[in-house]
């Protein structure tokens, strides 16, 4: 009994660290996203003054936030199949 116990334990503390995990991820994402929108604004407002920069930047921040959202899918699906 206490084995089971201790497995409930390990298995339900390691449950919640993979929602807090997952909660940082989609705070990241929500100000990656913010950040996003803040750029592409300033993009619009820059155009004419070398465009390029600008571009390579929010580039940089889209890829970021695929970054953010691949490891958030990454670590529901290790909750998902631990959970198992």
């Amino acid at each position: 009994s206490d084995l089971l116990d201790n497995r409930k334990q390990r298995i339900l503390n390691s449950i919640r660290n993979s929602e807090e995990l997952r909660g940082g991820a989609i705070e990241q994402l929500e100000k990656a996203r913010a950040h996003l929108r803040k750029v592409e604004m300033e993009a619009d407002q820059y155009r004419v003054n070398g465009y390029s920069e600008i571009e390579r930047e929010r580039l940089i921040l889209i890829n970021s936030t695929y970054k953010t959202l691949e490891q958030l899918e990454n670590d529901n699906n290790e909750t998902i199949h631990f959970e198992q």
